[in-house]
């Protein structure tokens, strides 16, 4: 009887002490878990079955284009370096000592203490080069025997014998796809955004490379950290620990599952590289990492940089772009360990985080980064990931349809080695099923563990929120399905249009107009149709949530404000209709601009859905592509 009422003492305690601290919890972070379950039923109930529409953007869309202007190109000739990094060497540049005669520089290791502290470590003097061992980041301080001066801070990719030794391809799992992993994203920008900012990047890629386009990638959350966390993780900020500063008692993001640490245990090396380091990922309101994440880490480099930035040219550093030192970076990177299996993850914030329009400067240069790792040989056996982690959530273009749409459907783009198509047959065909298809941020974790390690069956699941692409998707997969809320679905809502309101009428006469006017040259055996059935008229629109949509209620991005009133610009139909003679059956697509009150329809997106048999045989070998839409007035 003693032992059996002290145990019973002890669970109660135990009990109570886990109440207590649980209760503690719930205080320290309780919207972040009230949110969690908000969100898991607010999907529940918009759950819809009906497959994903991907709204129609138009590239030149007038509602977006008044926003668009050239940039000049960023100048940074004025300023020349006299030292320069290739990877784990520094050298004075032979040109300078022409000029200048003998240097004596001084290079001082700067060494990270964790992730808002840096510190500076021994100096070592040379009039020759020095080699990076300790740090990828030196402050180096030369004089000429003119007695001028140079001072400026670089980088590069030091030699560690720890991670030359513990990475290699036969510590790779067997059953991975057998690839380095290279991921380059660009702050805030939309899939359209690139195509019109990025064209010759985007050409090289799409056309030269044969890289591949989710259009029908969509966003789980707002801001940069939900965009990108579900990608690198595999779970919502929610789903984890609560890293936040601004509360006590929580911890630093080391705690996070990263992708990257399943790369290295499996013989990778790995690198984490992003520019802004005041507003970082996992900084600006998250706590940070107290360990170096990866083996490799631009954020020392750019604290240093940050106070020598005034001296020159705008977005200048020294003689090079700001953009093109990870640029560089990345090429160094994979340079140094070409023979080593390799994960990066480089992210840029700089030139498109706060302009629309900037980003277009650095077309030129991320088309040659582009060549440069394809002549290189690089993209030899290497997955190039090209993407970014939303479109545009500022300004004025922001308030406009297209523009929140635009938001929600960021850059997103694969390309993979030419022989992965032919040795994967399968799987590829999967992925390329899949580029039309409603997509999210847990899909890119499950494609990423799938190169480490291949596990996903052919095909996918809609119970499962994460897919791999490598998988099938099912079409009709939904937004509810994709564990994705009403206001960041970008998919576009149905709505069935009484027959009897004018706009039907206006919508039929436009589609047999635009026939008739088809056919016109050809009256002569061609009937002139006439409508003679409306079977159905459906209305495709923004979801209710989208449009209403303002802006985050708190500084997590957990809780929306949908206050917000955007004008609606145009309205997309679809018609099903019956002609005579003949009772051909068609079907159309036709957009309604509101704003002049104009239908516009083409050729193209009208589609004939029963079979036009001997009705068209008069022109179906002279004039093939009249056959939908030719009555033949004589057999």
């Amino acid at each position: 009887m003693c032992y059996k009422r002290f145990f019973t003492i002890l669970l109660i305690t135990i009990t109570l002490s886990l109440l207590i601290y649980t209760n503690y919890r719930w205080k320290s972070s309780n919207d972040q878990n009230a949110r969690f379950l908000e969100i898991k039923e607010t999907i529940r109930r918009y759950s819809n079955p009906a497959a994903c529409k991907q709204p129609n953007l138009p590239l030149n869309s007038p509602e977006i284009m008044e926003f668009l202007h050239d940039v000049p190109p960023i100048d940074c000739n004025s300023w020349i370096d006299w030292v320069q990094c290739k990877g784990s060497e520094c050298s004075i540049k032979e040109e300078i000592e022409t000029q200048k005669g003998k240097l004596k520089c001084a290079f001082t290791n700067i060494i990270r203490t964790d992730d808002f502290q840096i510190t500076d470590a021994d100096t070592v003097n040379t009039d020759s080069y020095y080699k990076l061992e300790e740090s990828d980041v030196v402050n180096v301080s030369c004089t000429a025997s003119d007695s001028t001066t140079w001072k400026s801070i670089l980088t590069g990719i030091r030699l560690n014998k720890e991670i030359w030794d513990r990475s290699g391809w036969q510590y790779v799992p067997r059953d991975g796809l057998r690839l380095n992993v290279l991921m380059f994203g660009f702050d805030s920008i939309s899939r359209n955004t690139f195509i019109r900012k990025l064209p010759k990047s985007y050409l090289y890629l799409t056309k030269h490379l044969g890289g591949l386009v989710l259009k029908g990638y969509n966003i789980v959350g707002d801001g940069t950290p939900q965009a990108l966390t579900p990608i690198l993780t595999g779970k919502t900020e929610l789903e984890l620990p609560d890293v936040r500063k601004r509360f006590i008692h929580t911890q630093n993001v080391d705690v996070y599952p990263f992708i990257w640490n399943d790369f290295q245990e499996n013989g990778y090396v790995t690198a984490f590289l992003e520019d802004l380091p005041s507003t970082g990922i996992y900084q600006y309101r998250l706590k940070g990492f107290l360990k170096q994440p990866t083996d490799h880490y631009m954020r020392p480099y750019y604290m240093a940089i940050g106070k020598e930035l005034y001296k020159w040219p705008r977005l200048c550093v020294g003689e090079t772009p700001r953009h093109k030192v990870m640029l560089n970076y990345i090429e160094q990177f994979f340079s140094v360990y070409k023979s080593k299996p390799k994960f990066l993850f480089g992210f840029h914030g700089e030139l498109s985080h706060d302009n629309y329009n900037l980003i277009g400067a650095a077309d030129d240069d991320v088309l040659q980064f582009l060549k440069n790792l394809n002549n290189s040989g690089v993209l030899n056996d290497t997955v190039l990931i090209l993407m970014a982690d939303h479109g545009h959530r500022f300004g004025k273009i922001r308030n406009t349809i297209q523009g929140k749409q635009e938001e929600r459907l960021p850059f997103f783009s694969f390309r993979f080695p030419e022989w992965f198509a032919h040795k994967h047959e399968e799987i590829y065909k999967n992925f390329q099923s899949n580029l039309d298809t409603l997509t999210t941020p847990f899909d890119i974790y499950a494609t990423l563990k799938d190169v480490l390690e291949f596990r996903s069956p052919i095909d996918g699941d809609l119970k499962n929120r994460a897919i791999s692409l490598f998988s099938k998707i099912p079409p009709q997969r939904s937004c509810a399905q994709a564990n994705i809320e009403p206001h960041w679905c970008a998919c576009m809502d149905w709505e069935n249009v009484n027959l009897t309101l004018d706009i039907v009428t206006r919508l039929a006469d436009t589609m047999v107009t635009t026939i008739n006017n088809y056919t016109a040259d050809h009256r002569e055996i061609c009937a002139t149709l006439r409508v003679s059935k409306i079977e159905w008229v459906t209305k495709m629109k923004p979801s209710e949530q989208l449009v209403k949509f303002n802006k985050n209620l708190d500084a997590d991005g957990f809780v929306a404000d949908l206050s917000a009133h955007t004008k609606v610009l145009s309205h997309t139909y679809q018609i099903k209709l019956q002609t005579v003679p003949g009772d051909s059956i068609f079907e159309a697509s036709i957009t309604h601009h509101l704003k002049d009150d104009r239908l516009d329809l083409k050729i193209a997106d009208i589609s004939r859905v029963n079979k036009y048999g001997a009705q068209a045989r008069c022109i179906e070998n002279t004039y093939p592509n009249l056959r939908k839409y030719c009555y033949c007035l004589t057999d």
